[in-house]
């Protein structure tokens, strides 16, 4: 009989990741890179997203939002990271612990635009939540079943029935 203490082999492997570390301003630099990466494709993804309608805030105002405000953070922390390796080496490190769980996170948000795309908000939110929450060591079945539930009715509640704003 399994207990929630026994791992699955995939968790003992991520579990026994190695920590990775590097130069703090390669890292700003590599991030604000990465971040610009995806803000473009929310960007691009976003004014993909059928509105509904012709008036101004619709499905795809969040997304293209999100984009903006995550580029502008991207070119800032790229542009410190240039500047810093200009300078010379600050002699501060970063440390990824576990970064095995890191490149999880990266992908689950990587596929997350296009999921949406392809089969709807509710049932993508609900696999990414429950996926990121277990890359994020929640464990407990009942526990991540009521965060899912609760965030897509937030989401119902909010976007489409408060602000009549249609999720794809």
């Amino acid at each position: 009989m399994a207990t929630q203490h026994e791992e699955s082999a995939l968790d003992h492997a991520v579990e026994e990741d190695e920590d990775f570390a590097f130069r703090l301003e390669l890292g700003d630099v590599l991030v604000g890179a990465a971040l610009l990466a995806l803000s473009i494709t929310f960007w691009v993804l976003g004014a993909q997203i059928d509105d509904g309608g012709e008036g101004s805030i619709g499905a795809a105002t969040f997304p293209r939002g999100i984009a903006l405000l995550l580029g502008i953070g991207a070119l800032v922390l790229f542009a410190n990271g240039l500047r810093q390796l200009v300078a010379g080496p600050s002699g501060h490190w970063v440390t990824i612990g576990r970064p095995l769980r890191v490149l999880m996170g990266i992908a689950l948000m990587l596929a997350f635009a296009p999921a949406m795309r392809a089969v709807g908000y509710y049932p993508t939110m609900a696999v990414y939540l429950a996926a990121t929450l277990w890359v994020a060591d929640c464990r407990r079945p009942l526990l991540i079943l009521a965060y899912v539930a609760g965030f897509l009715l937030f989401s119902k509640l909010v976007f489409e029935m408060l602000l009549s704003i249609p999720l794809p």
